[in-house]
């Protein structure tokens, strides 16, 4: 792997065998990586299925070692005594999988989502005798989402995050959240999700039969990304016109309930059409086959499907939130206040009139360069060898 420096990923979320999503922008993270760094993967599932106490994966991805592995945990029990059980073994399951790894002698690692896989990433920096540094993805600091919450959680969280070599939250939003609650550390450095700016791009538009379509993508858990909300919208809508239809991309805990909701407001198969998960590259089509696109969240962390509908040339309706409030201006879109429905009703009027006055080309060129690939990856090899130097000097 010649000078590549060699990072350890200890990710929270990350594509298993039960599920190929979560943590999807990781995995994605970790590959774009493959041409400056070695990156080796360990990644540590909770399984009640799990035949034996402990069983382990091992694959090579894209380049990237990825060493899987399941603990047993115990079913349907909500005691104490199994909470204590379950840290017990993800415990011995992450360090026993840490120090399988030695042979590939990381020079840093890189631990993916708050607390427990920060806690994890100390130890192994410790027991490596190398830097740490910690991405923040999850949006459980935003009030609204209130699971940030335990006093021994703070304890440990602001523990790993002042010695953290850098913290990597993903948008200034989530940067501002995490300084608010007293999380310290001198090096905070920004840095956005991977974003296929090549599978998600300019292609011909398609004919629609006539109606003005938006598209929605989410993962469909309705406490943070507002479905609800945006179905009483939608009916509103569709007391006013009938020219639309609202495409629904995505899977998740609250799928069913939210289907049902559109059938009591009236509009199932209507104005509010399911369309369940897509694959990134049937996305991409579904992105081109759009007039512009709706992101209604509370809050957001990031916002992928902002920054993949504008490399598409579709123009989004989005709520300030998450990265959308750093690239979303009238040349590509209408930026609205969280919770305001009155607004986003306003807003895709406004859209369902105005969505041919954007060029697909102005929208897709206003998309900053940064969430390419290429441009994250070379800057999180940058921040590796900022932090690898400055430990080198410092234990000279």
């Amino acid at each position: 792997m010649g000078d590549k420096i060699r990072v350890l990923f200890l990710p929270r979320w990350y594509p298993h065998r039960y599920d190929p999503m979560p943590g999807l922008f990781i995995q994605r993270q970790a590959e774009a990586l493959t041409p400056l760094c070695d990156v080796a993967v360990v990644y540590i599932h909770p399984d009640p299925d799990c035949p034996n106490k402990f069983e382990v994966e091992f694959a090579e991805e894209h380049e990237v070692r990825v060493l899987r592995v399941y603990y047993r945990v115990p079913q349907n029990d909500h005691s104490p005594f199994a909470a204590v059980l379950k840290f017990v073994r993800f415990y011995r399951a992450a360090m026993k999988a840490v120090n399988s790894i030695r042979q590939f002698q990381p020079q840093i690692v890189h631990a993916h989502i708050l607390t427990r896989m920060g806690f994890i990433a100390w130890r192994s920096a410790r027991k490596f005798k190398i830097p740490y540094v910690v991405s923040e993805h999850w949006s459980r600091y935003f009030p609204q989402n209130g699971t940030y919450t335990g006093h021994l959680r703070k304890i440990i969280t602001g523990f790993v995050v002042r010695r953290a070599g850098a913290v990597i939250p993903v948008s200034e939003p989530l940067k501002d959240v995490m300084i608010g609650y007293g999380l310290v550390n001198p090096n905070y450095i920004v840095i956005p999700n991977v974003v296929d700016t090549a599978l998600f791009s300019l292609k011909p538009k398609m004919e629609s039969g006539g109606l003005k379509i938006m598209l929605h993508v989410s993962c469909f858990e309705d406490k943070s990304k507002n479905i609800s909300g945006f179905l009483r919208v939608l009916k509103s809508v569709s007391r006013i016109r009938q020219d639309f239809q609202c495409l629904f991309v995505g899977d998740g805990p609250d799928f069913l309930a939210m289907k049902e909701y559109s059938e009591e407001l009236g509009i199932f198969n209507t104005f509010a059409v399911f369309k369940g998960m897509m694959t990134p590259g049937e996305l991409a089509v579904q992105f081109s086959e759009a007039d512009f696109s709706v992101l209604s969240s509370h809050y957001e962390t990031f916002g992928s499907v902002v920054v993949e509908s504008l490399a598409c040339g579709i123009p989004v309706v989005a709520t300030n939130t998450g990265i959308a409030a750093e690239i979303i201006g009238e040349h590509n879109g209408i930026l609205v206040v969280p919770d305001d429905e009155e607004a986003l009703l306003d807003a895709i009027i406004r859209m369902l009139d105005q969505h041919a006055g954007y060029s697909r080309t102005t929208v897709r060129n206003s998309l900053p360069s940064r969430f390419s690939a290429t441009a994250v990856a070379s800057q999180i090899n940058e921040m590796y060898k900022m932090i690898s130097d400055k430990t080198r000097k410092e234990n000279e």
